[in-house]
């Protein structure tokens, strides 16, 4: 029977990140990748057939510059934006964020990723790593908690034992099924269709979001000036339709929808749809096992904040296990690892609740919501207080641990 200091469940962005982070340590750590073909937007594979694009705000930048890759990431065509405009169609309630960071370019809104590119890239980056071993497996088949160590067994007959277990393989955990994890979830009854466009008019590094009756159309800006990746949020239904119809006609709804914003949009290479569902765990932390990512919440994609929340778990829980080490204290007791807990649990919750308030306020037609919006997006925009707290938000800056400050 081997052991190791810590194992990672997941080889996504988020468990690759961790492993990052623990170089130097002297801890051996194990990833566990699974060898089957992941779905969900934050696990290990990405679908080859069609390009996903999210969000990284100033505060992950921060993380991967630690890890010495971010200058590589820059190079894998990510692209950056200045601004972002939001509105609901129909209405005067407009609101512009970043209107004055095109001043400094070394202070952009956020940066645009691939996340395959960006996966390669970590997934590259870890297996030069010393300190790490990668076992790919297709199913674990038990896992036992005793007080100084958790054991680990797999169908090919391998048993692991640890100080610590990192669950990073999505909200549906491999893990769930053998601990007792509380777990709040609900329907959005939303499908995200995402695609590849090209506009008429050039988006000058400008992310868009446009709100009408019950969808949600998100517009991020890539390298070229020309090209975008759209997130839209709709009904199953009409999700499904416009996934599958003609290029002629999705391309003119997607022009509507969009106010003609940037003029002519044009659908580039395949739509794809994916189910939308939220969830929340009650716990991060049990004895031996820390979630983290995807393992412990997901949400609305309408603020593109999953994958930024996500490496902010990492961060913290790196920061902890570093500080936990040094002082010669069990990486892995319940009590050591409380912390970490409380203050992911209060920045997931203010991230979860701003996201939950933005759709369910933003969602149905209502005269007197439409009315709530109008008044909302152009009192914010005209309150610079209000806008400078949204914007630090927005790139992260306000509740990074102390380490990356």
């Amino acid at each position: 029977m081997d052991h190791y200091d810590i194992v990672i469940f997941g080889a996504g962005i988020i468990g690759l990140s961790v492993a990052c982070g623990l170089q130097g340590l002297g801890l051996q750590v194990l990833i566990i990748k699974s060898d089957l073909i992941q779905t969900c937007l934050d696990t290990e594979i990405i679908s080859p057939t069609t390009k996903h694009f999210s969000v990284l705000n100033p505060a992950s930048q921060l993380l991967f510059q630690h890890f010495g890759i971010w200058s590589n990431i820059l190079n894998i065509n990510t692209s950056t934006f200045y601004r972002m405009d939001i509105w609901e169609r129909d209405s005067s309630g407009y609101i512009t964020f970043g209107e004055a960071l095109k001043k400094n370019p070394s202070h952009p809104l956020g940066y645009v990723i691939e996340n395959q590119k960006v996966h390669n890239l970590l997934w590259q980056h870890v297996r030069n790593l010393n300190n790490v071993t990668i076992l790919i497996s297709e199913k674990v088949t038990g896992v036992s908690f005793k007080n100084e160590k958790a054991l680990l067994s797999f169908k090919e007959n391998i048993i692991i034992s640890t100080s610590l277990i990192i669950a990073a393989d999505g909200a549906y955990s491999s893990l769930h099924q053998y601990v007792n994890i509380p777990l709040l979830s609900w329907n959005y009854k939303h499908h995200i269709l995402i695609a590849n466009v090209h506009t008429e008019i050039p988006h000058e590094e400008t992310a868009y979001q446009v709100f009408h009756t019950n969808s949600i159309l998100a517009f991020l800006p890539l390298r070229d000036p020309h090209l975008g990746a759209i997130i839209w949020s709709l009904s199953p239904k009409k999700a499904e339709y416009l996934a599958g119809t003609s290029k002629i006609l999705f391309n003119e709804k997607l022009s509507v929808n969009f106010d003609v914003k940037l003029g002519v949009c044009h659908a580039e290479g395949a739509r794809q749809v994916l189910p939308l569902q939220g969830c929340y765990a009650h716990k991060l932390i049990f004895n031996r096992l820390v979630l983290v990512g995807h393992s412990a919440h997901t949400m609305h994609p309408l603020l593109d904040q999953s994958l930024n929340l996500g490496l902010m778990d990492a961060a913290e829980l790196i920061g902890e296990i570093r500080h936990l080490h040094r002082q010669g204290k069990d990486i892995g007791q319940y009590q050591n690892l409380r912390r970490y807990e409380r203050r992911r649990k209060h920045n997931t919750f203010q991230t979860l609740l701003s996201t939950e308030v933005y759709y369910r306020t933003f969602m149905g037609d209502n005269l007197g919501k439409k009315i709530l919006h109008d008044n909302l997006l152009t009192m914010v925009n005209k309150l610079p207080g209000i806008k400078s707290y949204l914007l630090k938000n927005t790139q992260g800056m306000i509740n990074i641990p102390n380490w990356l400050r």
